[in-house]
């Protein structure tokens, strides 16, 4: 294969990626706006406090569709701790939360079908239960002081983290959450609609027009205030309107999750179409090669920086080479959710022992469920089919063409915003291993 054969090849895999994922990841990024603006941080809380099942399972399934990153969902964490979440809630939605999201999910969907999109976060689902319940049996309350969180150092907040180009802005002033609760965006949407209809009719009974107006704006206070009770947020007396809203979900999705998440999307897309031109299509032909597919994905997946999204285009890559869906399943569970840096972080805010049941159970469990995977398509004779080709559709490519131009754009705009310096440095920074961290300190 000369260069010319290579660099085509390259720049057809990218391609052909970008038109799959490119619609589902502007979803899954809208959803992460929504479920920023639309789950109560304090209720989510409200579940945390006491370790038994229902909590770790309940806090499992909530960080199944949160898009946070390995690094990113450690202050989270941290908060959750501190507010007075139980240690086995913490672990379990350490894990689900950059396991799996709205974004990967879809990307998933793009690239391997519906049936691992779904399989995904389940197995996710299944560890952080069981790493759960093991923090339950083994971290005793004795343990408290040595691995408890550390509630002297002051850890951000990840929600309210200033970043080196942005800093989050909260929907209400003076307040720590951006819920809205249903009755108040009711209120707001149908003001909105009402206030459309006065303009498209013109001006006809004016004073009426203007008593509605005075009524909204005292409905609007209303509602105001019953929000700020909802969040805690007593020093806020401004009122919200549909559009600041609308901005707010669309700024936490397409900015600052986009700043998270682009570098490592990119670079994740690089890597799945060298590993598509390099690898050999009979890799995985003998049995040696099958089994030690498990441990090296392993290897692979625990110390790398690489976020959900990302991991999703490099399985692919190493699927379509002859890579056991089973095996894939190992690097797409390991690889977002840990990495030197975060297993670093851990040990500080929680302790050893925390840390040591977080990696452990995750190696462990997302290993045996990847042969059992294996196992139950070979038992069956089904097959992973791994979808490479953008549709053929014309209307479905219309729609894979214009999300990819939207979704370069963003990306471009981003990056000019400072998001490639960003993740470049970030990057860089969870590469280094933990020793040498922990001397510069």
């Amino acid at each position: 294969m000369d260069l010319i054969e290579i660099f085509f090849g390259f720049f057809d895999f990218l391609t052909k990626s970008f038109l799959l994922l490119a619609p589902m990841l502007l979803l899954g990024l809208l959803l992460s706006g929504l479920l920023h603006v639309f789950i109560s941080r304090q209720l989510i809380l409200k579940w945390f406090k006491k370790d038994r099942l229902s909590s770790v399972a309940t806090s499992a399934a909530i960080g199944v569709p949160i898009p946070l990153c390995s690094c990113s969902v450690v202050p989270v964490v941290t908060e959750m701790r501190r507010k007075g979440a139980s240690r086995s809630a913490c672990m379990s939605f350490l894990i689900t939360a950059p396991e799996t999201g709205a974004d990967s999910i879809l990307v998933t969907n793009a690239f391997f079908g519906w049936i691992p999109a779904i399989t995904r976060p389940i197995v996710s689902f299944i560890t952080a239960v069981i790493a759960g319940l093991c923090c339950i049996g083994l971290i005793r309350d004795k343990n408290e002081t040595e691995d408890g969180l550390q509630t002297s150092q002051a850890t951000p907040n990840a929600e309210g983290e200033c970043g080196d180009h942005y800093c989050h802005e909260y929907l209400i002033p003076e307040s720590d959450d951006c819920y809205i609760p249903p009755a108040t965006l009711k209120q707001l949407t149908w003001d909105r609609v009402k206030q459309y209809f006065k303009r498209a009719f013109g001006s006809q009974q004016e004073r009426r027009s203007n008593a509605s107006q005075s009524l909204s704006s005292a409905r609007s206070a209303a509602y105001t205030e019953r929000l700020n009770e909802n969040t805690d947020s007593s020093a806020s007396k401004e009122n919200l309107s549909f559009l600041q809203i609308v901005k707010h979900v669309l700024k936490y999705g397409f900015v600052e999750i986009a700043d998270d998440i682009f570098f490592a999307l990119v670079l994740g897309l690089v890597i799945g179409a060298i590993l598509y031109l390099a690898l050999p299509a009979d890799m995985m032909s003998s049995d040696y090669a099958r089994w030690l597919a498990y441990p090296a994905m392993v290897l692979f997946g625990v110390p790398i920086y690489i976020c959900a999204s990302a991991s999703t285009p490099i399985a692919a890559a190493l699927v379509a080479k002859g890579l056991s869906p089973g095996a894939a399943l190992v690097f797409l569970m390991t690889g977002p959710a840990t990495n030197t840096g975060t297993i670093a972080i851990i040990v500080s805010q929680f302790g050893s022992l925390f840390a040591s049941i977080y990696v452990g159970v995750v190696m462990v469990v997302t290993v045996v469920l990847g042969v059992a995977i294996d196992m139950l398509l070979l038992a069956t004779g089904f097959g992973l089919v791994v979808n490479l080709e953008p549709s053929h559709a014309p209307s479905i490519q219309a729609i894979q063409i214009l999300s990819a131009v939207l979704l370069l754009g963003l990306v471009l705009w981003r990056f000019k915003e400072g998001a490639f310096k960003q993740g470049y440095r970030e990057f860089m920074e969870n590469l280094r291993p933990k020793a040498f961290s922990l001397r510069e300190k």
